[in-house]
């Protein structure tokens, strides 16, 4: 294998972390050599942190390396001569995403990135309890997308910031019953950045979307007026997308995980999903997240 180097620039997709209230930017630097890995993070105008602390992750779509302190430099498994998905987290007992940068065709590798850092945190934290003689606490296993392969995040916003733009890739290996839910909601908070009128907004990301990734062709027949997609993240781990209508009228943007039954949703979708019975070769169903077509709120399925 020869030497790579690949660039990409940070895009926010949080606000309240910059230094002079713009967007945050900044930019990852990627460079392989054998099983030899480099990387270095620049946080432009990320707010200097007087608690907690910034966090960064890098993937091949398969592998994942945590960088801590802006940069890493040794044996790693991610290869990412063909390009990459990094993302920077603000970590203070929970892991805020707060920007991505995305090398090539990877976009889709950033969406497993905060499970594998909250997994890294709690074994972090299991380890350092067990040192310091505490009584060790047992964390509760991450099994790629059924742990946190959807989370509170508005991945619209978050496919707006990182979707083809703003990489730079250099080097001899460049690339660039969903009526069960409807009977059943409630409306909650507004998506502060939203606004009205979300999907018309987010067209043209929702568009690329769904016509870049295979069909999920189960759950196109299975809900009448609806478009979904499959999204590959990792070895084995993939979540669907869709968008379904009402009169030929957007009216939800579905994000979903595979489930084997419908006992019970993953920790991260307790209270936010309702389970979509669709026999296919993964399982029972799904668990979807619902979120108004209109201006962007999270439809929440009454208990």
């Amino acid at each position: 294998m020869g030497y790579t180097k690949n660039i990409a620039v940070i895009k926010g997709v949080k606000s309240g972390f910059s230094a002079d209230g713009g967007e945050l930017s900044g930019l990852v630097k990627a460079e392989k050599y054998s099983s030899e890995l480099k990387v270095e993070v620049s946080l432009i105008n990320f707010a200097p942190l007087t608690e907690g602390k910034y966090v960064a992750a890098i993937s091949d779509g398969a592998h994942t390396q945590i960088i801590e302190g802006g940069a890493f430099e040794g044996r790693s498994d991610v290869d990412t001569s063909a390009g990459f998905a990094a993302a920077v987290f603000y970590v203070n007992g929970t892991v805020q995403l707060l920007a991505s940068a995305v090398c090539g065709n990877y976009s889709a590798a950033v969406f497993g990135l905060k499970a594998e850092l909250e997994r890294a945190e709690k074994i972090e934290k299991t380890e350092k309890n067990r040192d310091s003689g505490e009584k060790e606490v047992k964390a509760a296993p991450v099994r790629g997308y059924e742990d946190e392969a959807i989370a509170a995040e508005n991945y619209y916003e978050f496919d707006k910031a990182y979707e083809g733009g703003g990489a730079v890739c250099e080097g001899a290996q460049k690339e660039e019953d969903g009526a069960a839910a409807r009977e059943n909601e409630t409306d909650a908070e507004p998506c502060e950045e939203c606004g009205q009128n979300f999907f018309e907004k987010m067209r043209d990301e929702i568009e690329k979307v769904l016509s870049s990734y295979p069909q999920a062709k189960e759950l196109c027949e299975a809900v009448e007026g609806s478009r979904w997609v499959e999204i590959s993240y990792g070895e084995g781990a993939f979540y669907v997308f869709g968008v379904i209508c009402d009169g030929g009228k957007p009216k939800y943007l579905c994000y979903g995980i595979p489930a084997a039954s419908a006992d019970s949703p993953p920790a991260s979708m307790q209270g936010l999903a309702g389970f979509l019975e669709v026999k296919t070769q993964h399982g029972a169903g799904f668990w979807v997240m619902y979120q108004s077509a209109d201006d962007g709120r999270q439809i929440v399925p009454k208990a």
